[in-house]
């Protein structure tokens, strides 16, 4: 085998191994929700997480101050992408599905697609327009649940996961401001911290709540810190070196599928047929969404230099 191919292989295995732990990580709230309240998960997992990144930028290609000027861009992000999104999906988790969660999250880059439409005013083609309709399509029946299903907050689970999509779409925007600036385990690590320091008094609000963690409930919520927030992410990056960004965003739709299978095999979650044609329809509608028209390659080229570090950081706030 040549370098070359060797190389797009460990690329791709990469990749692979971040979207695999990402996809697990409904499974694994959901286990870690018997004996942590969905505020003090967010808190305690990134703490974590922080913990861990604070370690990563001693290393001396990490160590990069954050400039003055950045400081307010960098604190959004961290209160977006990180508090804002946790919260909110840490809360829909207790009413939805692990199955029906990762679904809905595929739905995410078209949230990302009609706010930037909306906000910068871009001119969306016939396909991109299709394309969000489709999406669309595919969520409403994937919220629809019969009425004694809304009594136990299904609905509002699923409704929670969008509000946390358009917080991630904020976050998105704001990072286009930071991304080139400074390296990717550094910024990660700004983000992290801001969040969790917006996050730690909200644990407070659960005191009565709180109890002692058992080893599975703490392994689970040791995994989403380390794993899911830290290694998935740095395996993600690592493929982003010899992957083409195109080639990245076609196997993120393997995420919900990864999703799906995970909350089968290991929560016994039934995957009805609303639940695989809605998720066929979003994952579709996403799938067409990323389809480059000519007026897109020709503003992708243009930004080449920047497109592999966003991809990056775009994907990691999502999980």
């Amino acid at each position: 085998m040549s370098q070359q191919k060797q190389s797009n292989t460990l690329s791709i295995l990469s990749v692979l191994g971040a979207l695999i732990l990402w996809g697990s990580s409904f499974v694994a709230i959901k286990f870690a929700y018997t004996t942590y309240p969905p505020l003090t998960l967010a808190v305690v997992r990134f703490v974590v997480a922080t913990l861990i990144l604070s370690l990563l930028t001693l290393l001396p290609q990490n160590r990069v101050k954050l400039e003055k000027k950045d400081i307010i861009t960098v604190v959004i992000c961290g209160l977006t992408g990180i508090m804002l999104y946790a919260v909110l999906q840490n809360i829909a988790m207790q009413w939805t599905s692990a199955s029906s969660a990762t679904l809905i999250i595929a739905s995410y880059p078209i949230i990302t697609l009609l706010m930037e439409s909306l906000i910068y005013k871009n001119k969306l083609s016939a396909l991109k327009v299709v394309a969000i309709l489709i999406a669309i399509a595919g969520v409403v029946i994937l919220s629809y649940e019969k009425a004694e299903s809304r009594v136990k907050g299904e609905l509002l689970g699923i409704l929670l996961l969008v509000a946390a999509g358009v917080f991630w779409a904020v976050y998105n925007f704001m990072m286009k401001r930071v991304v080139n600036h400074y390296p990717p385990i550094t910024l990660l690590f700004y983000i992290t911290l801001f969040g969790t320091i917006f996050l730690l008094p909200l644990a407070l609000l659960e005191r009565g709540q709180w109890q002692q963690p058992t080893l599975v409930s703490f392994g689970n919520m040791m995994f989403l810190g380390v794993f899911c927030s830290v290694v998935a992410y740095l395996l993600y990056n690592r493929g982003l070196k010899t992957m083409a960004p195109s080639t990245i965003t076609s196997m993120l739709n393997l995420m919900p599928i990864i999703g799906v299978f995970f909350s089968w095999v290991l929560l016994g979650e039934q995957v009805t047929l609303r639940k695989f044609i809605g998720g066929a329809i979003v994952i579709l509608g996403v799938m067409l969404s990323v389809r480059k028209t000519k007026t897109d390659a020709v503003a992708e080229s243009a930004e080449t230099t920047g497109v592999s570090s966003t991809e990056g950081t775009k994907a990691e706030a999502t999980f």
